[in-house]
């Protein structure tokens, strides 16, 4: 069985998953990992950051694939509402299975994620009226 990403697909499942990565690779701003943990067969996912302890601090999924018997499930994300909750992978809906996970990444706000940051302020040295430094020597 074809290998993708560390989950095993079927030879016709597995083609169609890795031209789905590849599109949805070149818009950007997206990683693929593996969950091996996920019974029965894993489960392939995509999001705009790497999972890491702390996730509430990052991108969140937009895609979730699955391995089936004879087709890919694609397992719509929990906060987005366009399509049915599972979808079987075809090469027949590819385009429109394509747009739909797009919609999905806009829906869940898988969008760069950016970090706020402190004003950064510089303070002048302390000068005397005198023109020394607020040093004094004792």
């Amino acid at each position: 069985m074809p290998n993708v990403h560390g989950i095993e697909f079927n030879a016709n499942q597995s083609e169609l998953v890795k031209d789905l990565v590849r599109e949805l690779l070149k818009d950007g701003n997206c990683v693929v990992y593996a969950l091996n943990n996920m019974k029965p067969n894993g489960e392939l996912r995509m999001a705009t950051t790497l999972p890491t302890p702390n996730r509430r601090e990052v991108g969140g999924v937009f895609l979730r694939i699955r391995p089936g018997i004879n087709q890919a499930t694609i397992v719509r994300p929990m906060n987005a509402k366009a399509g049915d909750p599972l979808t079987k992978l075809a090469k027949i809906t590819q385009a429109e299975t394509l747009e739909l996970i797009r919609i999905w990444r806009k829906e869940t706000k898988s969008g760069p994620i950016l970090i706020k940051s402190m004003p950064i302020t510089i303070e002048a040295p302390n000068i005397l009226p005198t023109g020394k430094s607020g040093q004094t020597g004792r």
